[in-house]
């Protein structure tokens, strides 16, 4: 099976996507290129990986595919492992690539070359949409960094050089829906009015029947495709700007890891059908205004069609074990919005309130010698 490869024209370097510029610039000799030129010419560097018919070869200490291992997953069999590694060799010095069997693009842990396995996105794997990573790395250290200095309470090594250089960008596996709905809700909704005449106090209580119906199209809901992505994490970062969503092309991989899917259609558009029923009934529910109250007593949403498109949408991603757990950052590689699940550094807890506690013991004192 064929790694790709896309270099240089003029220096034979390799190219990496420039999320700065939105072209292909030579980190070399300063050579530009555009989608067209890369995918309507000549055909990029492929070479055939190492292994006899992509027979899995075996994996070198801390190399891993897409998302890494962590200390805490259960060693493989040789059978299961076999059936979930591969190796291919790098085009660019090669060594050996080790991936897993949903890695779609990649670089090698040597010399950095990206490298795209085509096989992963070819036929029914193929993407139909990508939107493009916005971000350069280097703002986003930037950012990840400004953001953990308003986190007192993270452990140092959160941040240190070691941690920042896991800091990787990868375009997760999306299904985007495009749905039709129409929806029902019925409330008892009461008004209640008071007023005083004379001594008396009177309180008028109405209640109403109330029936609502709406009917809405959804355009582009995501769902996560990948069972290694955390899916309240991947939803925290939306909303993606779908105005510069793109046909997808094999060079925005270059320079970015890039998995396929291993969650179907069917399995994610039930955790979409749940997104789109809340929200529709949110509408319908903000439609009822002007009562005192309002109590729903049924509500229904059905899904008149659907239809869905297979995309690949930029995130950057870090993965941190800390105390044996894991914790998250995540950013959107289009918008810059971040998330995350991070850790507390408990002697820093201790010395934060043990800080505050001599504060106020000194300030009570003071306070006393005063009165």
């Amino acid at each position: 099976m064929a790694v790709l490869s896309y270099t240089c024209r003029n220096c034979g370097s390799a190219l990496r996507f420039n999320a700065g510029t939105q072209d292909w610039t030579c980190e070399f000799c300063g050579s530009v290129f555009v989608e067209e030129e890369l995918t309507a010419t000549e055909p990029p560097t492929a070479v055939e990986d190492g292994s006899p018919q992509g027979q899995p070869g075996v994996p070198e200490a801390g190399v891993a595919g897409a998302a890494g291992e962590t200390a805490g997953e259960a060693v493989l069999d040789e059978e299961t492992f076999n059936a979930q590694i591969r190796s291919y060799s790098c085009p660019g010095c090669g060594a050996e690539i080790i991936t897993d069997q949903n890695t779609a693009a990649t670089f090698c842990l040597y010399c950095h070359n990206p490298a795209i396995l085509p096989h992963q996105l070819s036929g029914v794997n193929k993407p139909a949409k990508v939107i493009p990573f916005a971000y350069p790395r280097k703002e986003v250290v930037d950012i990840f960094l400004k953001w953990c200095k308003k986190k007192p309470l993270l452990p140092n090594s959160f941040t240190s050089r070691h941690t920042v250089d896991k800091l990787t960008g990868i375009y997760i596996p999306y299904w985007l829906f495009d749905c039709s709905v129409s929806g029902k809700m019925r409330a008892s909704a009461r008004t209640i009015r008071s007023w005083v005449s004379g001594n008396t106090r009177y309180t008028e209580t109405k209640t109403y029947d109330v029936y609502r119906e709406i009917a809405a199209d959804f355009k582009g809901v995501p769902a996560d495709g990948s069972k290694r992505a955390d899916d309240q994490l991947m939803e925290t970062i939306e909303p993606y700007d779908f105005k510069g969503i793109r046909p997808f092309a094999m060079p925005y991989l270059a320079g970015y890891q890039a998995e396929k899917y291993d969650v179907d259609s069917e399995a994610a558009f039930t955790r979409v059908k749940e997104r789109v029923k809340q929200y529709t009934e949110n509408l319908i529910r903000n439609t009822i205004m002007g009562y005192s109250s309002v109590t729903v007593s049924s509500s229904e949403v059905l899904f008149n069609n659907s239809r869905v498109e297979y995309a690949l949408l930029p995130v950057w991603l870090l993965t941190f074990h800390y105390e044996g757990k894991s914790y998250f950052f995540a950013m959107n590689g289009q918008t810059g919005k971040v998330a995350g699940k991070l850790p507390v550094c408990r002697g820093k807890v201790v010395r934060y309130f043990a800080a505050i506690t001599t504060a106020l013991y000194l300030v009570m004192l003071l306070g006393g010698m005063l009165l």
